[in-house]
């Protein structure tokens, strides 16, 4: 009885999830496509493949791309249903920063305000370089801005706007 229990038992575990390990393949083949596009900046297929990604494990990677290659025209309250959405991940202080940089370029001071505050990883100097120019503005730029200032402007490597 044995013998004949266990291959049919394996079979039907097998068969049982068969259509799980298929649809994670598909996820995975997904989340792939959506690298690429976003490499290529294919703002089409990104916003093609993201419902295919929702409930993924990467799912707020396929978000973050989609979202990234369209950040200019996004509205504020796109960005922010992403950032609550995402809240506390990876991806939500990536494109925060994102954002921010984006911010200061436009100039927006009050929105890059509002912001920088929630900004956890503080590790790009661009950013900080614009938050020190708030900080001028107010007034409340402390004694050590020139010297954060100057060592940021030696410490980027490529031309940036901040």
């Amino acid at each position: 009885l044995r013998a004949i229990l266990t291959p049919l038992v394996a079979a039907t575990l097998l068969a049982a999830t068969a259509p799980l390990v298929m649809a994670q393949n598909r996820g995975d083949d997904t989340l792939l496509e959506m690298q690429q596009a976003f490499r290529k900046s294919d703002r089409k297929k990104l916003e093609q493949l993201l419902p295919v990604a929702k409930g993924h494990a990467l799912e707020p990677w396929a978000a973050y791309w989609e979202l990234k290659v369209r950040l200019g025209e996004a509205s504020p309250q796109e960005i922010q249903s992403f950032l609550q959405r995402y809240a506390g991940s990876y991806q939500e202080d990536r494109l925060r920063n994102d954002w921010l940089l984006l911010l200061g370029q436009r100039r927006d001071w009050g929105r890059f305000a509002e912001q920088h505050p929630s900004y956890r990883m503080s590790d790009d100097r661009e950013v900080r370089c614009y938050a020190l120019l708030i900080d001028h503005i107010k007034g409340t730029a402390p004694a050590t801005a020139a010297d954060e200032v100057r060592s940021n402007w030696y410490g980027i490597r490529d031309a940036d706007d901040g």
